[in-house]
């Protein structure tokens, strides 16, 4: 899974970065067919944004965005609505595959 962070006009500490690597590569858990995924993280007025762009192949991109008063809240928030579109982006798949083959 290629990953890239990006921090468009603000400036957070070096090891921020490495922590939201960190905290990307466990979604490989819901979904090991990750091609690449894209982390935006944004300051704004009173709140952080978190937008994550996932591309799961075949010409699938799931979007998702966390917001929260720390970095921390909104990536957490963010991670986990992706773990949840990855989780049923998988099901669906699985669905296809058995109604594909016949099985019930």
């Amino acid at each position: 899974m290629k990953t890239q962070v990006s921090i468009p006009h603000h400036e957070y500490p070096s090891n921020v970065r490495d922590f939201v690597e960190g905290k990307l590569r466990h979604l490989e858990k819901f979904y090991d067919r990750i091609v690449s995924l894209r982390a935006k993280l944004e300051r704004e007025t009173e709140a952080h944004r978190v937008e994550l762009v996932a591309n799961v192949g075949h010409g699938t991109t799931l979007v998702v965005d966390g917001r929260g008063p720390l970095l921390d809240t909104a990536l957490e928030e963010a991670v986990h609505r992706m773990s949840s579109v990855l989780a049923r982006h998988k099901e669906k798949l699985t669905d296809r595959h058995r109604r594909r083959n016949g099985d019930r």
